[in-house]
């Protein structure tokens, strides 16, 4: 049956309404992406820039961490200075010791001298962290040296006080160390010995400080006290008339030990006077300055 034109006409009429809906859906759909990217970026942009910020303020902090950590290396450095400086002071008195007991002590075998501790290392610096670790490192360093340098000053303070470094009584020398011709038999023969002859009763004095081991009759050294300096050094003193020590005392550089008298193997009122070195003996003389003081008569 043939269309009429009022059904055309509703046909026509709803054509154009349908290919409106069709372009609005297209409009929104733009719009919506118009709206969406500029969030998107929005978005993106605000998350950088919070990484960025956060990556920044630990930054700073680990900064802040390292500041503080060099602040408390400065403020140790700085507290530990004084102290070394005070233990440098105190060496350097220490070690001017009087040049009465330096020359005897530099006389001596080198067995009993202390030895000299080795030098510092220095290392290449890169940047503060390394300046600072190096700087705390060069300073425990500096300590353990010093400490060894101490050790050494006290061990050669104590080598100043064992030397026998004064003469054991006011006198003349009667009998030098070395070869002579016996007084007794007339043969050549080795003193190890310096006799110092003066009157008798005269006092008779310690060369170092040290430990008697021995104060007794012996032989041909007649009344004798040996004492023990340690380091390997040790002095006898012959021909006493009489002691004033015994075994197991401790002396210390002029103390009196006995007096002068004419015991054992003598031909007069003397001192015979030893120094030995690890067994082996020693010119006391060389460890001595000048000749004895001459007694009054």
């Amino acid at each position: 049956m043939p269309r009429s034109r009022n059904s055309l006409a509703a046909t026509d009429g709803r054509e154009p309404h349908r290919r409106f809906d069709g372009g609005s859906h297209w409009l929104l759909v733009l719009a919506g992406a118009f709206l969406t990217v500029p969030f998107a970026l929005g978005v993106y942009v605000g998350l950088t820039a919070q990484a960025t910020i956060d990556d920044l303020r630990a930054q700073n902090q680990q900064l802040a961490r390292e500041g503080s950590a060099h602040r408390e290396a400065a403020a140790r450095v700085n507290g530990q200075l004084p102290t070394l400086l005070e233990k440098v002071e105190e060496l350097a008195e220490r070690i001017g010791m009087d040049q009465a007991v330096r020359a005897p002590v530099d006389s001596l075998p080198d067995d009993a001298k202390p030895t000299v501790p080795g030098g510092l290392d220095s290392d290449e610096l890169d940047d503060v962290s390394a300046v600072f670790d190096s700087l705390r490192g060069l300073l425990e360093l500096l300590q353990d040296t010093l400490q060894v340098v101490t050790l050494g000053v006290a061990h050669r303070e104590a080598l100043a006080e064992a030397t026998p470094a004064i003469w054991p009584a006011d006198g003349w020398i009667s009998a030098g160390y070395g070869y002579r011709d016996d007084p007794f038999t007339g043969q050549r023969d080795f003193h190890p010995a310096v006799d110092i002859s003066t009157r008798k009763g005269q006092p008779v004095y310690a060369t170092a400080t040290g430990r008697v081991t021995r104060a007794s009759r012996n032989g041909s050294y007649g009344n004798l006290v040996e004492i023990d300096h340690g380091f390997g050094l040790t002095t006898r003193y012959g021909h006493l008339s009489e002691f004033v020590v015994a075994p197991g005392d401790t002396v210390v550089r002029g103390d009196v030990i006995g007096s002068v008298g004419a015991t054992g193997r003598a031909t007069g009122h003397h001192v015979h006077y030893e120094v030995r070195a690890n067994g082996r003996a020693l010119n006391p003389r060389q460890l001595l300055s000048g000749p004895p003081a001459v007694a009054a008569d």
